[in-house]
């Protein structure tokens, strides 16, 4: 397992295993968005531009465990291809970030569905991120500045003692200082 960050960088990789593709919710050349079609045995985790992040990242190694193991058989190639066209159609066709993160949505959703990954409100988070998504439209300054629920918890998170524009400290202390806030 090698991580790249946040940038579709492969150096490592000969050229017939090197995904190439551009910032984009749902790359070329990879079944379920996780498995290079020439060889599914190569698996991309996270390779997509993303809202879902870390739930999205989850979500991925959980179909690709039960694809490892055996409990969800990986379809012949010709069916990979067509169901990684319907995606990366799925998501030219979208005109908006409203309409990315409903992709993202039913993306992690048809992941989700078919492992037995506990429940996660698809839905709840997609109405989540449409908000963030205004809040972000509204101000690009001040967007970081609101604070949201746990979809899992409903708790709210606590709201950082600085303006995120002011916020120039990003130690451990000044963390641990919102934290002990919030308590």
């Amino acid at each position: 397992m090698l991580c790249t960050g946040y940038k579709n960088y492969y150096p490592f990789l000969p050229d017939s295993l090197r995904l190439k593709t551009g910032t984009r919710l749902y790359p070329e050349g990879l079944y379920k968005g996780i498995f290079w079609l020439d060889n599914p045995k190569l698996m991309y985790i996270g390779a997509q531009d993303q809202y879902y992040t870390f739930n999205m990242f989850d979500a991925q190694a959980w179909y690709a465990r039960d694809v490892m193991l055996g409990r969800i058989p990986l379809p012949s190639k010709p069916e990979m291809t067509a169901d990684a066209k319907k995606w990366v159609a799925m998501e030219e066709a979208c005109e908006n970030p409203e309409q990315d993160i409903d992709f993202q949505t039913e993306y992690v959703r048809d992941l989700l569905e078919k492992t037995d990954y506990p429940h996660l409100d698809v839905d709840r988070v997609a109405e989540l991120f449409k908000e963030w998504e205004h809040h972000k439209e509204e101000g690009i300054l001040t967007y970081r500045d609101r604070v949201y629920p746990s979809v899992i918890t409903g708790t709210m998170s606590p709201k950082h003692h600085t303006k995120w524009m002011q916020a120039l400290d990003d130690s451990l202390e000044a963390f641990l200082a919102v934290r002990e806030a919030a308590e």
